[in-house]
């Protein structure tokens, strides 16, 4: 063999080789042309199908906003119904405190006047005793020892006058 000849052979295979190549790779672009227009179909119809899913979180968003204006709103209405409720508990409280106190402070003075009330009336009072009269002097009988007279110092009665 001719190192022309196969020079010129090989060079021929190349080109159909690259011929063959490029209208498979014609053929290829073509199909993916085709291809490329529905996908750019799909992506348009995608395309939509985003924004729709835009408009939807958007509103998802102001939902949200609004739910958690709500919830703050509703946070607040419980502290404060938390607060009355507290306060009227406080001032129940307090008020039973204090009706408790006059309700024992009434009963102690019921009590102590009750009790004052019987003891001073209830029971008889003894008759308070009068004071003797006065005595009358001592009387001083004096007999004179047996066998012998004794005749008194002093009288113990002046005489009468006689009539």
């Amino acid at each position: 063999m001719n190192s022309n000849s196969d020079k010129d052979y090989i060079d021929a295979k190349v080109e159909s080789y690259d011929a063959r190549l490029a209208a498979a790779d014609s053929k290829v672009d073509t199909k993916f042309g085709a291809v490329d227009t529905k996908f750019g179909a799909v992506d348009a119809r995608f395309g939509a199908v985003d924004a729709r899913f835009d408009a939807v979180n958007a509103r998802f968003d102001a939902t949200d906003a609004k739910l958690e204006a709500i919830i703050a709103m509703m946070v607040e209405m419980r502290a404060a119904l938390e607060a009355r409720i507290e306060s009227a508990f406080e001032r129940a409280t307090s008020q039973m405190v204090k009706w408790m106190v006059g309700v024992l402070a009434a009963g102690i003075t019921i009590v102590v006047t009750v009790m004052s009330f019987v003891l001073n009336n209830a029971i008889p009072k003894a008759q308070p005793v009068a004071a003797p009269a006065a005595a009358p002097p001592a009387l001083i009988i004096q007999l004179p020892p047996q066998g012998i007279s004794v005749v008194p110092a002093a009288p113990v009665a002046p005489p009468k006058p006689q009539p």
